[in-house]
C-alpha cells in the first residue's frame, strides 16, 4: 500500500502515460487518441485507463487517487485468483504457493543489462504498469473459465463469456492476450487431436472470433491505418540477429539473469502439473522464443513477452514448491526449502520499496514519479490562473487538435487535463522517434517547434497546432505573438490573469473575423 500511495510508477505521469490517457477520456474522447498525433487512435492497451476513469467520474476523484484505488484492489484480487489458479493446476497445496511464486519470484539480476536490453524486471513491478494488473486479473478468469467448459452442458454461452473475456484480455494487456491465444490455440487443438473432443472444436472457434472481433472493439489491433513501422508487415518487430557465438552467449546470460531458479524449477514444477501442462508449456514456450527470437525497434517492451515466461515459470516453481514441502520432514530439507523461497522471492519482496528511495521531502518537481501533494484533496497542485486555461481548452479544443505550451508550465495540460501538445510524445529508445515509428522526420519537426523563427507559424500550422498558451516566461513566443505575422495568424481568445489562450489560423491569409466559431464548447 506504501509504495501504491507514495509513487507514480513507470509511465504514469510520463507524456502520453496513464494519467495523460485517463484525461484524455475524461475529456470525451473515446476511442482515445494518439496525443503525438490526435489525428490517429490510439493503438495501445488502455482498459486500465477507462477503468480508472469511469472511477473518477463516479468518485469525483483525482486521476492518481483513482489509479491507486485500482491498483489496491486488483492486488488483492489477482493474489485469490493466482490461488485458485494454482489449486487447478497443481492441487490444494500449490494453491498459496503459486500466488506467491507469481507475485514475487525475480531473476538473478533484476536491473542489469546485457548488450543494451535490459533485463526482465520482477512481475511486482510489471504489476505496477497498470496494464498488467488488470491483465492478470482477467488472465486467471481466463484458465478458470475454460477449465469449466467441460462442466457444463450450455457450452455455447460458456464460450461466449470465453470470448468476451479474451475481447477484455485485448484492451487489458495485448503481449497477454496474444500468448494467452496460441497457448489455448495449442491446448484444444492437441486436446482435440488426442479424444476429439467438441469442446476444444468450439473453444477454438472462440479464439477465432475473438481475433477478428479486436480489430472491432481498439486497443492495439485498432485497423485504423498507421504509417509502416518497418520489420515484419510493417509492426516494427524484427527477427533477432546473432551475428557470432557471443552474441549467443549474451542471450543466454540475460536468460539466466532475467529468470533465475525459475528457469529450472518452473520447468520440473510443470512437469509436476496436475492439469494444463499443454497450456501452461504453450505460454512459456511461445513467449519465451518471441522475446529471444524478435527484438522491437523503438523500445524495450519485447521483455513484455519475458512477463509471460515469468508468469508460467513462476506457476511452476509455486507446484514444484508445493511438492518439496510435502517433502520437508527434516530440518535439513525445511532449512533448503526457505533458502530456495529466499532466493525465488525474497528480492521480489523489496523491489517495489526499493523505488521508496526517490522520494524527497522537498517540493515535487513537475512529472515527477512523486506522490501529488496534497494527497487527501480533489485538487492538482496548480495555479488558478492555469487551471482556468485547462478547463477553457478541454472544453473547445476539438479532438484532432494540438496545444503549443512551454514545456516547464505543461503538465497541467499535457498530463492532467489530457490535452495533445507539441511534446505529448513518448521516445523511442533511439531518441529520434517515436515509440510506434511514425518518422524520425516528424519527430525531428516537432522538436523544432520549440525554436522560435520566422517561419514559426508555418511549423506550427504544419503539426495540426492550433492552440497557444503563454505565460510571463515565455518572452520569445510573446515577441512572436506581436510581430506582423502573429498579429494575421493568432488571435487572442480567452486570457486568465497573466495566462492567455490563443488560436492560431492553420493556414497564412486566414480570417480570423470567424474565430468566435472557436468560443463555442464542443
Amino acid at each position: 500500500m506504501l509504495p501504491t500511495i507514495l509513487l507514480n510508477f513507470h509511465d504514469e505521469t510520463y507524456f502520453g502515460g496513464h494519467q495523460a490517457i485517463i484525461a484524455h477520456l475524461q475529456n470525451g474522447s473515446y476511442p482515445p487518441r494518439y496525443l503525438y498525433e490526435p489525428s490517429l487512435p490510439l493503438r495501445y492497451h488502455y482498459g486500465f485507463d477507462l477503468a480508472a476513469a469511469i472511477v473518477t467520474g463516479l468518485l469525483r476523484i483525482r486521476i492518481d487517487q483513482a489509479i491507486d484505488i485500482l491498483t489496491l484492489a486488483l492486488w488483492p484480487t489477482m493474489f485469490l485468483l493466482l490461488w485458485r489458479v494454482g489449486e487447478h493446476v497443481g492441487g490444494r497445496r500449490a494453491g498459496l504457493l503459486v500466488a506467491l511464486a507469481v507475485s514475487f519470484s525475480t531473476g538473478l539480476c533484476p536491473t542489469c543489462t546485457v548488450n543494451g536490453l535490459k533485463t526482465n524486471p520482477p512481475f511486482v513491478s510489471y504489476f505496477f504498469q497498470h496494464p498488467w494488473g488488470l491483465g492478470i486479473v482477467i488472465f486467471c478468469l481466463l484458465v478458470l473459465q475454460r477449465a469449466a467448459l467441460d462442466r457444463t452442458d450450455n457450452q455455447v454461452w460458456r464460450v461466449g463469456a470465453l470470448v468476451c473475456s479474451l475481447l477484455l484480455l485485448s484492451l487489458a494487456q495485448a503481449v497477454l492476450f496474444v500468448v494467452t491465444v496460441i497457448a489455448f490455440g495449442l491446448a484444444d487443438f492437441w486436446k482435440f487431436v488426442r479424444s476429439g473432443s467438441r469442446t476444444a472444436v468450439t473453444v477454438l472457434f472462440g479464439l477465432a472470433a475473438a481475433v477478428l472481433g479486436t480489430k472491432l472493439i481498439g486497443g492495439f489491433f485498432d485497423s485504423a491505418s498507421y504509417p509502416s513501422a518497418g520489420g515484419v508487415l510493417g509492426t516494427g518487430f524484427y527477427l533477432r540477429e546473432y551475428p557470432g557465438n557471443n552474441a549467443v552467449l549474451e542471450q543466454i546470460e540475460w536468460n539466466l539473469l532475467s529468470f533465475g531458479l525459475p528457469l529450472v524449477l518452473g520447468v520440473l514444477g510443470l512437469c509436476r502439473a496436475h492439469r494444463e501442462r499443454v497450456l501452461l508449456a504453450g505460454l512459456a514456450g511461445t513467449s519465451l522464443i518471441a522475446v529471444n527470437g524478435l527484438r522491437y525497434g523503438y523500445s524495450w517492451d519485447i521483455t513484455k513477452f519475458a512477463a509471460v515466461t515469468s508468469i508460467a515459470l513462476a506457476i511452476g516453481t509455486g507446484i514444484f514448491f508445493a511438492g518439496l514441502l510435502d517433502c520437508a520432514l527434516t530440518s535439513v530439507r525445511r532449512l533448503i526449502f526457505g533458502a530456495l523461497a529466499i532466493a525465488v522471492a525474497g528480492l521480489g519482496v523489496v523491489y517495489p520499496f526499493y523505488f521508496l528511495l526517490a522520494i524527497s521531502l522537498k517540493h515535487r518537481p513537475a512529472f515527477s514519479m512523486q506522490m501529488i501533494r496534497p494527497y487527501i484533496s480533489k485538487q492538482y497542485p496548480v495555479d488558478v490562473d492555469s487551471a482556468r486555461a485547462v478547463n477553457f481548452l478541454r472544453t473547445h479544443m476539438q479532438p484532432a487538435e494540438v496545444l503549443y505550451v512551454g514545456v516547464k508550465n505543461s503538465e497541467p495540460y499535457a498530463i492532467w487535463g489530457g490535452l495533445p501538445t507539441q511534446s505529448s510524445v513518448y521516445p523511442a529508445d533511439t531518441a529520434d522517434d517515436d515509440v510506434y515509428g511514425l518518422g524520425k522526420g516528424k519527430f525531428a519537426s516537432r522538436m523544432d517547434l520549440s525554436r522560435i523563427s520566422g517561419d514559426w507559424f508555418d511549423r506550427l500550422s504544419a503539426e495540426h497546432v492550433s492552440w497557444l498558451v503563454t505565460e510571463p516566461d515565455d518572452v520569445a513566443v510573446m515577441t512572436a505573438l506581436h510581430n506582423e505575422e502573429g498579429r494575421h495568424r493568432a488571435a487572442l481568445v480567452a486570457e486568465y490573469g497573466t495566462v492567455s489562450v490563443f488560436y492560431i489560423a492553420p493556414v497564412k491569409g486566414d480570417n480570423l473575423s470567424q474565430i468566435d466559431l472557436k468560443l463555442v464548447p464542443r
